[in-house]
């Protein structure tokens, strides 16, 4: 596999204040990886310093053989990255079709975005009918689809997202996460997805990394997480039974 994207030594946070330290993770074009850790681990400052919301102190970040540290959120989403963070961020007062439409702001192909929006659709049948309604209006799963919807109409190619499922119900976390998969198996995206759902998220990913106090403490394939006693005690709700008689 292409090696799309790779983060070198990053170091970031707020102000003065680091949240992830030194970190080095690496996501090749067509997988789907997984951050997996507690609140406050640095998951999402992780997401922000990629796409460019937060610059790192130290440390690069490199994005299909280019370095993007130091761009604008507007010029890495251009070159293919984009966000879709957490609590949605939706335009509430914009109707769900102007929604959509603001995922493709960047773009000129009128024609291709027409069609663009008639497979988001076909992925979001609820969208459709619901095009001329206010998007602060629909329920949380809907947001939720049509945060992802808005996102595709970028056409990234390294997607990233927030914790998909928070706050969702579990039939809809279920349609949420059977669309991550679908947009790796079917449409062949690249996905870098943080989920505090550590069961469900090694459902449909190939590989994860375990951020601690904004350092990587663990790396592997899925299975091999789900392997991993220190992984199965504090990300999947198992307990481990002595090996002593």
């Amino acid at each position: 596999m292409i090696k799309m994207l790779s983060v070198k030594g990053v170091s970031s946070g707020y102000g003065k204040l680091l949240a992830i330290h030194d970190v080095d993770i690496n996501v090749k074009k067509g997988e789907v990886v997984v951050l997996i850790g507690a609140n406050g681990a640095g998951k999402s400052t992780l997401l922000r310093t990629i796409s460019g919301v937060l610059r790192p102190s130290k440390g690069q970040i490199i994005f299909q053989g280019r370095k993007i540290n130091g761009y604008k959120p507007h010029s890495i989403v251009k070159m293919g990255v984009v966000q879709i963070q957490e609590g949605r961020g939706i335009l509430a007062r914009m109707t769900v079709k102007e929604n959509l439409e603001m995922g493709a702001y960047l773009r000129s192909d009128k024609g291709a975005i027409e069609k663009d929006l008639v497979q988001t659709f076909e992925k979001f049948p609820h969208l459709k009918d619901r095009l001329s309604q206010n998007a602060g209006t629909l329920s949380g799963g809907e947001q939720q689809m049509l945060a992802i919807g808005r996102s595709l109409m970028a056409r990234p190619q390294l997607l990233l997202m927030d914790e998909p499922s928070l706050g969702l119900a579990p039939v809809i976390v279920e349609f949420i996460l059977e669309t991550i998969h679908d947009l790796r198996e079917k449409d062949e995206y690249t996905i870098l997805l943080v989920e505090q759902n550590a069961n469900q998220a090694l459902d449909v990913a190939d590989r994860g990394y375990v951020l601690e106090t904004g350092r990587i403490v663990i790396e592997g394939k899925s299975q091999e997480l789900r392997d991993n006693e220190k992984v199965q005690r504090a990300y999947l709700g198992k307990t481990i039974r002595s090996r002593e008689n």
